[in-house]
């Protein structure tokens, strides 16, 4: 079967990128699928039998860093080589970038057969909160929260945190809620010390009107088990996988837990 070419997609071709992912069982996801194509790249193949999207991915980039995430490819075209081809296109506009994603259990040695290699990761948590009553962060301002992204992440992030909303805030700290469409996303989560980054979560929770999921990074055991404790219930680990195994700029140490999988 003869494919068209990878293109890239604008906004007339994100519901098909919803109907895509909505075919490997995601959860419809309209709000993130708009922020990812206003902050990054967005590729696509067109299926040939007319029907949407045979395969999507997209690139987010920042200064010398690049995610690649969202790589889909309905099932009635699996094995056909449109996930790697559509990667390599991502990896391809990434240019010398230092180049991240998380991966799935089916989707990892893809990954590393193309040279990515394990460093870290998370896991999603989701539910509803059950508050315990502790310190909870407060709405604050923007421009509290770039000078601490730009020292945990090491890149500037500003055009992803103009677009989330208001920012919850602790001296040291930050954390947003967004609503991609069926829950509120809790994150990115950064801070100086465990019991910030739990401030935070309870500040966004609190506000949340429904369901609420945060990735605590694996390097925060302790926090993955408190967000349990408050009802929230693991899916997947997601491993996160740098090609190359190069090295990410920034301060671990502050990066509890990821915006997304997507953008870190």
């Amino acid at each position: 079967m003869t494919f068209p070419p990878i293109r890239l997609l604008g906004p007339a071709d994100l519901p098909a990128c919803s109907d895509l992912g909505e075919s490997r069982d995601w959860p419809r996801e309209p709000p993130k699928w708009r922020l990812l194509h206003e902050v990054g790249r967005v590729f696509g193949v067109d299926a040939p039998d007319g029907a949407g999207l045979a395969a999507a991915a997209v690139l987010v980039s920042f200064d010398g860093v690049a995610s690649i995430s969202m790589v889909l490819v309905a099932p009635r075209f699996e094995r056909r080589g449109l996930g790697q081809a559509i990667t390599a296109q991502a990896l391809a506009a990434a240019g010398d970038r230092v180049v991240w994603l998380h991966a799935s259990k089916s989707g990892k040695p893809l990954y590393e057969s193309m040279g990515f290699q394990v460093d870290g990761g998370c896991q999603g948590h989701a539910g509803t909160f059950l508050d315990d009553g502790g310190p909870g962060a407060s709405p604050g301002s923007l421009s509290d929260v770039f000078a601490l992204d730009l020292r945990a992440q090491g890149v500037d992030r500003r055009p992803l945190l103009e677009r989330l909303g208001t920012p919850f805030v602790v001296d040291g700290g930050f954390a947003f809620g967004f609503d991609i469409g069926h829950v509120t996303v809790i994150g990115p989560v950064v801070a100086t010390a465990e019991e910030q980054a739990k401030a935070l979560i309870r500040g966004v929770a609190r506000a949340a009107s429904g369901e609420v999921r945060v990735d605590p990074d694996y390097r925060f055991p302790a926090l993955t088990a408190w967000v349990r404790e408050r009802g929230l219930v693991p899916s997947a680990p997601a491993p996160r996988l740098v090609l190359g195994g190069r090295a990410l700029p920034g301060d671990t140490s502050m990066r509890f837990a990821p915006f997304t999988r997507a953008v870190g």
